[in-house]
């Protein structure tokens, strides 16, 4: 499809341009971030609040400089360590065949993943300045006892793709470094710089490596810094350029810098379930062998210049941090690095998993935390590991929790709909649905109305309609760190154990966009018509639908009758020092107010975690919601 086509279709303009897309399903930009926006879609994002860096003086920093954004799997932004602001999203999906786990990626999205200008009309000429990530103060005057001089070879060397699963940069768009001098207090602006490509191709799924000298010796004092900013059209999640293993350092090479010994993983493995990647856990334990994969895929490369001998293991650990399952897949010998290259030993790149989750009384996590080790060295230990999460829960998910870009069925009436095979009766309650979210701009009102449908097995797709919800619109975050939106039935069905197709009914003929994962593939599970009948999906990756199912759990004395699932807080630690985290049970949006004991409200926002580092000393009242209703009410000690 060309890009610039399928950024035209925004919300003022999808009539315009229907006619021309590919066929009558289709992938589009983002107007907004879901994982930044919706903090339950990653296993332990970090919020924002707690990616500001003190105005107070900050050390500089002394080379070497070194980060690969390993710490993806955990946080969206970007580590306090290495960077001054938190505008770039910090990721493991959005590019292709990465260097190591994890990229800093620029779009034009905002640092709570909202458009810069929301109501910016595209244009195909025009960008305008958007993400920006600023070292914090490096210290270029001296390393050691050493005083720094040109001839020392210094240099910035980082890996840049554009486009990946996202969005692509046109020749208006560019990616650039800027140095700032110390001895002037001034940025020199394009140090590097690269326009974007319309034309997509292979190129876009390689990281090409930028070598840059540093020898103007205005930089050579104490408190230098870099910066990579980019232009884009900032309406939206376009115009993606991703940067990986950014490194500053003394005595570089052209030559010698071309590879690194580095041992990395480069994806989150597939999860340990075949048929989802999270599902309800009674229906699990009702047909584990079913459920449970026999093996999964690794992605795992070295980037130097020759084999090396590595071993590779995995550890599965319960909710309470008590290991369950350890396995060792011994020693094998990984070739030297080639653009887009994976291992090609079996026993690494596809291993067997050998275990299967014992039964299961509640919802619960599992972390399996993939260790490789490189005998030989390796410059970045961090990047050998990936910690996993496998949830089961009250829904079923296909997508893996990052959202890459946006699915959409054309035509008035047109539906999707996700397979599900129930191993016995259940309940659906509902449905969770990432929206595309578009800043402060609310569809309700508009003719975006859909209803939620459940057909039977026709053995080839979706067969018969047996229900259909009222009407519902796109409900939108406004604040940012927040959770999906969850759509609760008023008659929950009842649904006995067999194949059924869940999805939603569109009433509006652009279509309306839903977050789609890129790295998952669950196409031949996704049905979509627009007007011709059920078709499989063409498209390879999930959809953003998780269908919520359970028994109805009678509240407490005192709870609200229509609070149909049970949610229950958990507060850690308590008492705290810093940074107090919020788990929620059901994975809905959480509200929470810090009050002092003569009752006034100290601290008060959503998301799962809170800094309390502006409260002082003593005792506090924690108050919780969730969007279902239920509200919980208890002691917070706060020592510093």
């Amino acid at each position: 499809m060309n890009i610039g086509i399928k950024k035209i279709v925004l919300i003022g303009s999808m009539l315009l341009c229907a006619v021309l897309l590919r066929a009558q399903e289709g992938l589009r930009p983002m107007h907004g971030n879901p994982n930044l926006i919706y903090s339950d879609l990653k296993s332990a994002q970090t919020s924002k609040q707690n990616h500001s860096v003190s105005k107070a003086a900050v050390p500089s920093l002394n080379i070497p400089f070194f980060d690969d954004f390993n710490y993806a799997c955990n946080s969206a932004y970007p580590a306090q360590q290495w960077w001054a602001d938190s505008s770039v999203y910090i990721n493991t999906g959005m590019a292709k065949a990465p260097m190591s786990i994890g990229v800093a990626t620029f779009d034009g999205l905002n640092e709570m993943g909202y458009p810069y200008n929301p109501n910016q009309n595209f244009t195909a000429t025009q960008a305008n300045d958007a993400d920006t990530l600023t070292s914090l103060p490096i210290n270029l005057f001296t390393s050691g006892s050493q005083t720094l001089q040109p001839s020392d070879s210094i240099a910035l060397i980082f890996y840049y793709q554009q486009t990946g699963n996202g969005d692509s940069p046109e020749l208006q768009d560019s990616l650039m470094l800027d140095f700032f001098s110390p001895s002037q207090s001034k940025w020199t602006n394009r140090t590097w710089s690269l326009k974007g490509n319309m034309n997509t191709n292979g190129f876009d799924t390689v990281f090409k490596r930028v070598f840059v000298w540093v020898t103007d010796t205005s930089f050579f004092h104490d408190g230098f810094k870099f910066r990579f900013r980019n232009k884009a059209q900032t309406c939206g999640n376009f115009d993606n350029w991703h940067i990986d293993q950014v490194f500053l350092d003394k005595g570089r090479s052209i030559i010698g810098d071309t590879a690194w010994n580095d041992l990395t993983i480069g994806y989150v493995p597939a999860p340990f379930t075949k048929n989802y990647s999270s599902m309800p856990w009674y229906q699990f334990n009702a047909n584990p062998p079913k459920e449970m994969a026999t093996y999964y895929s690794n992605y795992i490369r070295y980037n130097g210049t020759s084999t090396v001998n590595t071993t590779y293991e995995y550890r599965a650990f319960d909710q309470t941090n008590t290991q369950v399952n350890f396995v060792s897949y011994g020693a094998a010998n990984l070739p030297p690095f080639k653009p887009g290259g994976w291992q090609h030993t079996a026993a690494h790149k596809v291993p067997s998993i050998g275990y299967t989750f014992t039964p299961m009384t509640d919802s619960t996590d599992f972390t399996i935390k993939h260790y490789m080790q490189n005998f030989g060295g390796d410059i970045s230990i961090a990047n050998d590991t990936v910690y996993q999460k496998q949830r089961f829960r009250n829904y079923f998910a296909y997508d893996d929790g990052n959202c890459e870009t946006g699915y959409y069925v054309m035509g008035t009436g047109g539906r999707m709909a996700y397979k599900y095979d129930l191993n016995v009766t259940d309940t659906l309650r509902g449905m969770r649905i990432y929206f595309d979210p578009v800043g402060g701009l609310s569809l309700a009102g508009s003719s975006f109305k859909m209803k939620i449908n459940i057909y039977t097995d026709s053995g080839f797709g979706p067969g018969t309609k047996i229900f259909t919800s009222d009407s519902i619109y796109p409900k939108y975050s406004q604040t940012g760190h927040n959770k999906f939106y969850e759509y609760k039935f008023i008659t929950p069905q009842i649904l006995s154990a067999g194949v059924y197709y869940i999805g939603i009914q569109q009433f509006v003929a652009g279509g309306i966009t839903i977050g789609f994962d890129r790295n998952y593939n669950f196409s031949q599970k996704l049905f979509y018509d627009s007007g011709s009948g059920w078709t499989q999906s063409s498209y390879y990756g999930a959809v953003m639908m998780r269908p919520v199912f359970g028994p109805k759990i009678i509240p407490p004395v005192g709870i609200k009758e229509s609070a149909i699932e049970n949610s229950t807080f958990k507060v850690y630690p308590n008492p705290s020092d810093d940074l107090v985290k919020i788990w929620n049970d059901n994975d809905l949006e959480v509200s929470y107010s810090v009050l002092s004991i003569d009752g006034k409200t100290l601290l008060s926002g959503t998301g799962s975690e809170i800094d309390t580092q502006s409260l002082t000393n003593g005792i506090y009242l924690l108050v919780l919601s969730s969007q279902n209703g239920i509200q919980q009410r208890q002691k917070l000690i706060i020592q510093h």
